[in-house]
């Protein structure tokens, strides 16, 4: 609702500071971290790295868009449906919402459902 939104504008601020979603991604600790040794790399678990207060919002902004938007349900659903457990989706479904947000924010657009990948 209005609170989320005001918590996530207030911690992201000025969208310009970011060049693309990526940075948004880090920015709120919502990127896998790689663990590297020698010639081996592996994806791990959420860095949490960034503002918890922003992690927080966003994964709990996605508990009602999975219930009540078909584009982020659908999403949800399919990466369910990849054998992704819960907690994980909604991981996905938070980082799709920060890169539907940037998009939003740089380009000065409204939101389409229909416009979305």
């Amino acid at each position: 609702g209005p609170l989320s939104a005001a918590v996530i504008y207030s911690e992201y601020g000025d969208i310009s500071n970011f060049t693309n979603p990526g940075q948004m991604l880090a920015f709120a600790g919502i990127e896998p971290g790689i663990n590297e040794s020698g010639t081996e790399s592996h994806g791990g678990k959420m860095v949490k790295r960034g503002s918890s207060q922003l992690r927080y919002t966003l994964i709990n902004c996605c508990l009602p868009l999975i219930r009540f938007d078909m584009t982020f349900a659908t999403y949800y659903a399919k990466k369910r449906g990849e054998g992704k457990p819960h907690r994980v989706a909604i991981t996905h479904v938070a980082k799709k919402l920060i890169r539907v947000i940037y998009a939003l924010e740089s380009q000065d657009i409204d939101f389409n459902a229909q416009e979305l990948r």
